[in-house]
């Protein structure tokens, strides 16, 4: 677990030096960061090299207006596909249906299906 950045690196350079008694807690925050912590994790922060480090971890916008739009606009497209799809399933399957079981019909004597010409009562 290094550092992401050279504040880090450094807040964590004096969590270690209060663990070690070397020096006094400087804020609460660096006192509850070196009761919290495990030396070994604080030292994994502690010993990362400056070298490519950022002054302060540079943290970007997630989604911006433009970026939003176009997800939502794929996403719309995407329901549109799926709900076309899943008419025309819902047609074969009524088409596969009808040809397989025959059209259902009501009449006085009962429910039944119509297939090949022929009444078939249920």
């Amino acid at each position: 677990m290094p550092a992401v950045s050279k504040k880090q690196q450094k807040f964590f350079g004096i969590v270690r030096a209060i663990q070690k008694g070397e020096q006094d807690p400087t804020t609460p925050e660096t006192a509850k960061a070196a009761a919290d912590m495990k030396k070994g994790d604080v030292k994994k922060f502690a010993s990362t090299k400056h070298k490519d480090l950022p002054d302060k971890k540079i943290t970007k916008e997630s989604l911006s207006y433009h970026h939003f739009v176009k997800k939502a606009k794929e996403s719309s497209d995407r329901m549109k596909s799926n709900k076309e799809r899943s008419i025309e399933m819902a047609a074969a399957s009524a088409y596969k249906d009808k040809k397989g079981k025959g059209i259902k019909f009501y009449d006085k004597k009962g429910a039944g299906r119509i297939k090949g010409g022929k009444k078939v009562y249920d």
